[in-house]
């Protein structure tokens, strides 16, 4: 069995409490931790060496149930060393911490943030991480946008003109801030968690539907203003609440303001509730298809439709 994953030799994930990673779920092995290191230290720490040499001998544990990489996409190309040179790196993803502002129905908010309260100190990621190699760098959290250190290593990465990607559930977006983003951002990617506005504030509890399109003009209007090419990504993340929701949210999403969309799932309850309603999952399957087969897929973000078993072959 093929179980390469390039994101083995090109991306980094640092969490909350600055545990390194080569993936955003956390997975295979942690490489050390940016408190006590600068990254460029770590890329080849022995934990993930070995991984590497793992996936390119079919022997990367975490692979087949993956729903991260593009397996599809891939070229069948594979890097024959199982070590990196740090400035061949790409992609680094920063988690800085669970604190939000609202607490949508998957994420168990309280008890998350409860659980763990650690939220990532600018300064340090400063001082330890040479950015230069990083040509994608993704900001998330909990809300980045509610988390002031969050906001501070923002304005950080626009004084050195390093673009980035955030990922926000679109609240917190004031006329100062959509300046700030319009300016200093390669793609805002926003939550809007479902279709319609009942169903999205009762997945996004404490969301305001209204609010979110009306900050999404406000962006797009600062990118008029500003000339700026910052793209604005729809996010559905699928509940089981929603899944009906996406045959709907795939032929409005441009009227949304969106000028592309992707779509995650909650994997606690999104796999099995298909599972346990194979007619309702097969009718689904059947209007995703449908709507799919007249849209235009360069501007979505489809895989993990796909992976879900909610696109028939050939879409």
């Amino acid at each position: 069995m093929d179980t390469y994953c390039p994101d083995l030799w090109t991306s980094l994930t640092i969490d909350n409490q600055g545990n390194v990673y080569s993936c955003c779920l956390i997975k295979p092995a942690r490489l050390g931790n940016i408190y006590r290191a600068k990254l460029e230290s770590l890329v080849n720490y022995p934990a993930i060496v070995e991984e590497r040499q793992n996936s390119l001998n079919g022997k990367l544990q975490c692979y087949e149930n993956c729903n991260w990489v593009k397996k599809d996409e891939l070229s069948g190309e594979h890097i024959a060393s199982s070590k990196v040179e740090y400035d061949k790196m790409s992609y680094l993803h920063l988690n800085f911490g669970e604190r939000c502002n609202i607490s949508c129905i998957m994420c168990n908010q309280r008890k998350r943030v409860s659980k763990n309260p650690w939220i990532l100190d600018p300064e340090v990621l400063k001082k330890n991480i040479n950015l230069k190699p990083f040509s994608d760098i993704v900001i998330q959290g909990g809300e980045p946008l509610f988390i002031k250190e969050c906001l501070e290593y923002l304005s950080y990465l626009g004084s050195i003109g390093k673009k980035y990607t955030l990922l926000t559930n679109g609240l917190l977006i004031n006329d100062l801030i959509a300046d700030q983003l319009s300016m200093d951002a390669k793609i805002v990617c926003i939550s809007l968690n479902a279709a319609t506005k009942n169903t999205h504030e009762y997945v996004n509890r404490g969301s305001k539907w209204d609010i979110i399109l009306d900050n999404i003009k406000r962006l797009k209007e600062a990118r008029s203003r500003n000339n700026s090419r910052v793209e604005i990504w729809g996010r559905m993340t699928i509940t089981a609440s929603s899944l009906h929701e996406i045959p709907l949210y795939l032929k409005i999403w441009k009227t949304l303001g969106f000028d592309h969309i992707n779509f995650g799932y909650d994997r606690q309850t999104v796999p099995s509730y298909l599972k346990s309603n194979p007619h309702f999952y097969q009718q689904l399957r059947k209007e995703v298809t449908s709507v799919l087969a007249r849209a235009d897929l360069s501007t979505m973000d489809i895989y993990r439709l796909k992976y879900l078993g909610l696109a028939e072959e050939g879409v």
